[in-house]
């Protein structure tokens, strides 16, 4: 298991469209680029993947962009990890317990329990989870 810049990258542009979202309405991927500080090429492949495994879709036109295809809240890291293909298996033979010459290692047990609790952890978050959109003005607003 080893979780690269694509996954990290990920989790974030997908919190950020949410954190930018006003009622459904397109977000550009260059504004999310800008905050994140990820290269928008780099983006651009990301949102494709996203796109394919139906967690994104594109907007076309003059204020298009990307909108979430389902709920945010029922979209998990797990789901999102394994559209940008990262590898989530911390085993060597991917649980086909063939990691010795051809039979189970010493250590298979606890690589795959590991990749038990991995997976239920990332399954049990969404998007929602980690955007924090203020409740309330950060000014406060005085009566006139």
């Amino acid at each position: 298991m080893n979780f690269t810049t694509k996954s990290h990258y990920a989790v974030n542009a997908l919190a950020d469209l949410e954190y930018l979202s006003a009622y459904d309405s397109p977000v550009a991927l260059k504004d999310i680029s800008t905050r994140q500080g990820i290269n928008l090429t780099y983006l651009e492949q990301l949102f494709r993947k996203l796109r394919i495994a139906g967690i994104v879709k594109s907007v076309r036109g003059r204020n298009g962009g990307y909108v979430y295809a389902t709920s945010p809240k029922n979209i998990t890291i797990k789901k999102i990890m394994e559209a940008v293909e990262e590898n989530l298996d911390s085993t060597n033979c991917s649980g086909t317990s063939t990691c010795h010459f051809g039979n189970k290692c010493n250590s298979h047990k606890l690589w795959d329990d590991l990749n038990n609790v991995v997976d239920n952890f990332l399954s049990e978050i969404s998007i929602i989870d980690l955007v924090e959109k203020p409740k309330r003005p950060h000014i406060v607003l005085k009566e006139i």
